[in-house]
């Protein structure tokens, strides 16, 4: 990924300790699990879970599949990965494709500690 103007960058970050409130105070956001599907299947080690009614389109596809987020333009989407290397960059790539309501989880799911939003 080439290097951007950090002006460029327009999402909001949230920290994994108050990602199930998060989402409890925002049911219609739309959860994007960013890591390789069997991350999201918890087939690797360590598995970190995944949220609850999440969507997994891995970072390395998501430009060929933004036409299934399409439907979510107008929405929140929530973006996390793991350690939140991934996330940042499909967040923004999500922002330069159009969509305005990016949020990043920063820490990923190996800092989620809460397990009601998970599943």
């Amino acid at each position: 990924m080439k290097l951007v103007k950090s002006a460029t960058v327009t999402f909001k970050n949230i920290r994994p300790t108050s990602i199930c409130d998060y989402i409890k105070a925002n049911p219609k956001a739309i959860l994007l699990d960013v890591r390789t599907k069997d991350e999201f299947d918890g087939k690797t080690d360590p598995n970190f879970g995944t949220l609850k009614n999440a969507i997994n389109i891995p970072i390395q596809q998501l430009e060929e599949r933004f036409s299934e987020l399409d439907k979510y333009k107008n929405q929140t989407i929530v973006v996390y990965c793991s350690h939140s290397h991934r996330s940042p960059q499909a967040a923004y790539l999500l922002n330069q494709k159009g969509f305005r309501n990016i949020v990043n989880m920063s820490g990923g799911m190996s800092e989620v500690t809460a397990k009601d939003c998970k599943k």
